[in-house]
């Protein structure tokens, strides 16, 4: 989890919104809908107030559906998101239309193949799917 580190960094606080049964106590949720089925993200009562700027980070982005939910969430607790950022995004992000006009600013777009030579001379062929 690197969210509270760049919180920390920022001087922002940590919000963080997980998978349901995962945060204790009184939660609210959002479901949504993915390529291979539904999910649900929760976020505690009360951890964000109104007006409050929200940043949105998470670890990949595929279709945006994750993201997207974050968004409705965050907005119906009366926060203000004003971007997204994810450390992968995969080429093949057909989310973003999900984001209602959010930046998406992404660290890693992974090649379908990349190719470099070692110091020994040996070739490398990595494929990411």
């Amino acid at each position: 989890m690197f969210g509270p580190s760049i919180a920390l960094a920022i001087g922002a606080k940590f919000v963080p919104l997980r998978k349901p049964r995962k945060l204790p106590g009184e939660v609210i949720s959002e479901s949504y809908v993915l390529e291979y089925g539904k999910d649900c993200l929760e976020m505690h009562v009360g951890a964000v107030q109104p007006g409050e700027r929200a940043l949105v980070i998470d670890d990949l982005v595929a279709t945006g559906g994750t993201l997207s939910a974050a968004i409705r969430l965050l907005e119906r607790a009366g926060a203000h998101v004003v971007e997204c950022a994810c450390v992968v995004g995969l080429r093949e992000v057909k989310g973003q239309h999900g984001l209602n006009g959010k930046p998406l600013y992404i660290l890693v777009e992974p090649r379908r193949q990349i190719n470099c030579s070692a110091p020994s001379g040996i070739k490398l062929i990595v494929h990411l799917q």
